[in-house]
């Protein structure tokens, strides 16, 4: 079974994620990148050309392509914009919800090109998007980790909370 890694982009799921991937001897898989590989363009290109919902049906096929492997999973921060994607994490028992303080995020992602849905956006409008999707990542979530600074610290928290569940 997958442990996926859910939040708001910026949040730091694909730097966890690659820690957490060697900590437990798993591959680690970036949904992003996997779709970027596969479609030989960028996120932006892909949401210029084909548009959003195109591009979370691409999430959509990646996730279920590895959802049922013995994975670390670092999905966009959008990944709960589609229903289907949301089903798909209701059945699977560690998804993890990486999240930090909206000022921390958007001082992360703030001038990324490659984050379409915060591209030359206001901080008030990131804000807005984040709280629209707090309660489905929440809703999807195992545990929630805090990640303001400290990525060994936040990467260690999950591990101990996966490996103490096992021994129950």
């Amino acid at each position: 079974m997958a442990i996926v890694l859910v939040g708001f982009m910026g949040a730091g799921k694909t730097t966890i994620g690659t820690k957490l991937a060697e900590r437990m001897n798993l591959p680690f898989v970036d949904l992003d990148a996997e779709i970027v590989k596969k479609e030989g363009k960028s996120i932006p290109e892909i949401f210029d050309i084909f548009g959003e919902i195109y591009f979370r049906n691409l999430e959509y096929d990646t996730l279920r392509l590895y959802i049922n492997m013995n994975v670390v999973i670092a999905t966009g921060g959008g990944i709960i914009e589609n229903t289907n994607n949301i089903l798909l994490l209701k059945k699977n028992k560690l998804n993890i919800w990486v999240d930090a303080n909206i000022d921390t995020v958007y001082n992360r992602i703030v001038g990324d090109n490659n984050r379409p849905n915060a591209q030359n956006k206001p901080f008030h409008e990131i804000k807005k998007l984040y709280n629209s999707r707090i309660t489905r990542y929440n809703e999807i979530a195992y545990i929630k980790v805090d990640n303001e600074d400290n990525i060994i610290s936040c990467v260690q928290n999950i591990h101990n909370q996966i490996i103490t569940d096992d021994e129950n």
